[in-house]
């Protein structure tokens, strides 16, 4: 294939055509013509009328006249491809009838099952129609000739399932439809009974049990309600049959059916209803007024409506509701003027004024603020400084406006040793306000401030002026805690403390006191800020706690001796002011035992007095001037001899051992003496028992 020229576009024009025909195809292909007629079934009655089912459209079928359903079979018919209905055609089956019977002077011959529209024969070789049928014919003798009908007549726009039939006997039945619409046209609706069958009324002639159905266009307008609206059935067209629903607006009822259908005469039945107003428009609005007690949002003939006037507004002077009522033309009486604010009267403020010009006015209403205050001279009973005043929904001011009257005074503050520094007033009268200070070396004792009562007393009481230190005495690279204080009262207590690295020599606190009872001064002088450092504390052999590398002023310490040590001085020292320690470091001293003192059954080897730790001694026990074995004891590290140098007795003899402790030798003794006593007691007993 040659390329294409550029600025050339290839012709598309046969491959779209072949999409047009592959589309047109699938339409026509998924679409189906109305579905058949059954002898034995017809579609339901909302699929007749139509003319055109897309692919896969499923109708449902009932079964005519003296016919059931299949049980082995579905009901309906489903469009397929190729414009064709698929399903089984055998969906209904006939009824059976119940054995006739033999006729009088006959038999009967039986071709086949006994079901609806079956025919049999007598014996002379005569056709007879059995009376099985559905709905039940008249009753008809057992066996009687066959009574034929007419053709069944023919209908305008539509046809029957007898065509092309010629005979129709006793019990044939035959279904009309009406013929389809193209598409764009009304269609046609069956008027009458769809099936009709062929009965008598004589027993000889045969008749149609009705007359034939009508195929007609039924066109109802579309169904409008003023003042409603369609709640189901809504459709571009009306036919005969369709029905349709109202209900009617807010506010309106219904008068007539709610619901109508599609006639044959083109017109509803019932009538369409009408909607009717039933209920006045919501009541208006009254400003400063609420609407009491509503019951929901209808208001029918002759519902009254009460409006009450907000807390402060009143209608008129006394009347504070209102009613309206609905009339029979669902309007409303004539609505209530706006509620308007309560008034108070103007307050009499003789010896008073208001505080505020601004709040002056010729009439005052509801809610309204009036702030009043009395003349100079002149002070409200019952009230101190200023009343707010505020009228009321009931047309008082709250407070009662409270009367002026000449004003109190309190006495005039006589303070020794003090004055006043501020007067609110320049006098003294209620609602003064004070401020008091004392003179140079006193302080005030209580409040500065005090204010004039309506009892003429001052609160808080007036202070008195009490004499006072002044300020502490400074100290070099050191403050105190009442900086910038002047005056200190009596029991004042400063605290002292120094700058980093210098240590506070003195007492660290001084208080403000009395010597005499009357002249003021400090407890004692100002300590002294300083750089103090001891010297490293160390003792040979010895330990120091707590363990620490600074050694400022009254730092302490305590030290222990290395084993084998003992201290000798004060275990305890501090760091004084002049750089020494007090009491003076100990030392630690190797520890010596000292010889045991000369017994009178105990025998030394050596004549020495102290010994040193670890060295050894030899000493023996005597008795009556023998010696006994030589012992060995040590010198302990904590100057104690080990083991004690002591002598013993030995067990059932007469001598003593070295080194027995002496609650041991104690026990051997108690020991000893029991011995004694047994022996002693079977020397008595002895003669008793061989007497």
């Amino acid at each position: 294939m040659p390329a294409v020229e550029p600025g050339r576009q290839r012709d598309h024009t046969p491959v779209l055509g072949l999409f047009l025909i592959a589309a047109l195809v699938v339409a026509v292909q998924s679409v189906c013509d109305a579905p058949p007629r059954l002898p034995s079934a017809e579609p339901k009655e909302e699929h007749q009328g139509i003319t055109v089912f897309p692919y896969n459209s499923v109708v449902e079928y009932i079964c005519r006249p003296g016919y059931v359903r299949s049980g082995s079979t579905r009901n309906v018919l489903v469009c397929g491809r190729n414009n064709k209905w698929h399903g089984s055609k055998d969906m209904c089956t006939p009824k059976l009838c119940s054995y006739p019977g033999e006729p009088d002077n006959g038999r009967l011959i039986q071709t086949g099952k006994l079901v609806f529209g079956s025919s049999t024969f007598g014996s002379n070789q005569i056709k007879f129609f059995l009376s099985c049928s559905s709905p039940p014919l008249p009753f008809l003798p057992p066996l009687s000739p066959a009574i034929p009908c007419l053709p069944p007549p023919e209908i305008a726009n539509g046809q029957h399932s007898g065509a092309g039939k010629e005979l129709f006997e006793y019990g044939a039945s035959v279904t009309y439809w009406c013929h389809p619409v193209q598409r764009g046209g009304r269609a046609f609706s069956l008027l009458g009974d769809a099936s009709i069958f062929c009965t008598t009324t004589d027993n000889v002639n045969g008749v149609w049990n009705k007359p034939a159905p009508e195929c007609k266009v039924v066109n109802c307008e579309h169904p409008t309600v003023e003042n409603g609206k369609l709640l189901s059935g809504y459709r571009a067209d009306y036919t005969y049959g369709d029905t349709v629903m109202f209900d009617c607006n807010f506010r309106y009822t219904l008068v007539g059916s709610g619901t109508s259908t599609c006639k044959d005469n083109d017109r509803w039945d019932p009538p369409l209803p009408l909607c009717q107003l039933s209920s006045c428009d919501d009541p208006p609005d009254v400003f400063n007024a609420v609407k009491a007690k509503l019951a929901g949002n209808l208001f029918p003939v002759d519902t009254i409506v009460t409006y009450e006037c907000r807390e402060g507004h009143q209608f008129s002077p006394g009347e504070t509701t209102r009613h309206v009522k609905c009339l029979p033309d669902f309007t409303w009486t004539e609505t209530p003027h706006p509620c308007e604010r309560i008034r108070c009267q103007s307050p009499d403020l003789r010896n008073g004024k208001p505080v505020h010009i601004w709040e002056v006015k010729d009439n005052y209403l509801y809610g309204d603020r009036l702030e009043i205050m009395c003349n100079d001279g002149y002070a409200f009973k019952g009230h101190s400084n200023n009343v707010m005043l505020q009228c009321n929904s009931d047309g008082r001011w709250d407070p009662a406006v409270p009367e002026c009257i000449p004003e109190p005074r309190c006495p005039k503050p006589d303070t020794a040793n003090g004055r006043e520094v501020y007067n609110s007033k320049n006098d003294y009268t209620v609602g003064t306000r004070l401020r008091l200070a004392c003179d140079l070396g006193y302080v005030l004792r209580g409040q500065g401030l005090t204010e004039c009562q309506a009892d003429k007393t001052w609160s808080p009481p007036l202070p008195f002026c009490d004499k006072a230190c002044g300020p502490p005495p400074q100290v070099p690279n050191g403050q105190h805690s009442g900086a910038g204080q002047e005056q200190f009262s009596y029991g004042a207590e400063v605290t002292y403390s120094c700058a980093e690295g210098l240590s506070l020599i003195g007492d660290a606190s001084i208080y403000c006191t009395s010597d005499d009872g009357v002249n003021l001064e400090w407890s004692g002088p100002a300590p002294e800020c300083r750089a103090i450092r001891c010297p490293r504390p160390t003792v040979e052999r010895g330990r120091m706690t707590p363990q620490r590398f600074t050694f400022p002023y009254g730092v302490a310490v305590k030290f222990s001796c290395d084993e084998g040590f003992v201290l000798q001085g004060s275990a305890e020292t501090r760091c004084l002011a002049d750089s020494t320690w007090h009491p003076p470091l100990p030392t630690c001293q190797p520890v010596q035992c000292r010889k045991p003192l000369t017994q009178e059954d105990i025998m030394f080897h050596s004549y020495k007095l102290m010994f040193e730790v670890n060295e050894t001694l030899t000493f023996y026990c005597k008795r009556d001037a023998y010696r006994s074995t030589s012992s060995v004891t040590t010198c302990s590290a904590n100057g104690t001899w080990i083991p004690p140098v002591t002598c013993k007795i030995l067990q059932n003899k007469e001598d003593f051992q070295c080194g027995v402790p002496l609650t041991e030798l104690k026990t051997l003794l108690e020991v000893r003496k029991l011995y004694l006593e047994i022996q002693k007691l079977e020397k008595d007993l002895k003669p008793t028992v061989f007497g």
